[in-house]
């Protein structure tokens, strides 16, 4: 196996992340009463166990980033175990170091499958913005397991995905960095066509792509039909490589929505470093910064 070394690495953060995930979520359980991965919407979406699924797997997602190991069927079966696993993890957790008033361990008293089988029955629901309780689950807190077993994987394999779609040099396939971001807010709609239009149309080590990616004449005037365009430079640690991708979002009346269509990602020709341009750094051939022409 390639990269064997790495993959051992990949392997070790997954490990500390399922162990720091289930530790977290079992001491915030037994201070506050409050059980992370309970939280669902509409009951049957089991958003907190997805959350804390995708947790017990981020040691993959990070650990394959810092050893450059891209994602395989092995990979996918270990965050699927890992984050299917967390759950068990969790609730035997919770048994072992439950302690009742009189100082009784009810592990000393209980199995494990008899705690489970109170734990999952005896749980209450509770709905709306009163958080009105609906009394015990009875035998539905089985299927409410169940839907919650289905949120962790989920979780678990939505990391995976993330990392699938994670920015590869396409000389070596290591993962690029991100190594600045540029951000330009337009409000004028004929504005932000011009400089759409003419970014890319320079030679991007030259003084007029500068200009154009340091054009920002609405950063303070944000609104709705403000375009934003965030520009990131992302680079390859080995081959020194860069490309831009860009994206692009519309303000509305609350937030903003992005625009798929007008997303771009742009290669970069080799030995040009563009971090100092990303950063607001005059070209050398220029005394001043100027404003693109619009016409």
């Amino acid at each position: 196996m390639k990269n064997f070394g790495g993959h051992v690495g990949v392997a070790v953060f997954g490990a500390l992340s399922f162990a720091l995930t289930v530790a977290l979520v079992t001491v915030i359980s037994r201070v506050t009463g409050f059980n992370l991965f309970s939280l669902s919407v509409w009951i049957v979406i089991p958003a907190g166990a997805m959350i804390t699924g995708a947790a017990a797997a981020s040691g993959y997602y990070f650990g394959s980033l810092l050893f450059h190991t891209r994602p395989t069927w092995f990979l996918l079966v270990q965050v699927i175990v890992v984050a299917a696993l967390a759950q068990l993890a969790i609730y035997y957790g919770e048994y072992s170091t439950l302690v009742l008033q009189n100082g009784v361990r009810v592990a000393d008293r209980i199995g494990f499958s008899e705690y489970m089988d109170l734990t999952l029955t005896s749980a209450h629901l509770r709905v709306g913005r009163a958080q009105t309780d609906t009394g015990a689950v009875g035998s539905f807190g089985y299927w409410l397991a169940a839907f919650q077993f289905v949120g962790f994987i989920l979780g678990g394999v939505a990391t995976y995905f993330f990392l699938r779609r994670h920015p590869v040099c396409q000389s070596c396939s290591r993962y690029l960095r991100t190594l600045a971001t540029r951000k330009q807010h337009i409000n004028d709609n004929e504005v932000f066509s011009t400089y759409y239009d003419n970014l890319f149309k320079h030679p991007v080590d030259g003084p007029e792509f500068a200009e154009w990616l340091q054009y920002d004449p609405d950063n303070k005037q944000i609104k709705e039909g403000t375009v934003l365009a965030t520009s990131t430079l992302k680079g390859c640690p080995h081959c020194k490589t860069q490309r831009i991708e860009q994206r692009v979002t519309l303000h509305g009346k609350k937030d903003w929505k992005d625009i798929p269509t007008l997303a771009r990602n742009i290669a970069i020709p080799d030995g040009i470093d563009l971090r100092s341009v990303f950063k607001g750094e005059v070209n050398a051939s220029r005394q001043q910064r100027a404003e693109p022409t619009l016409a």
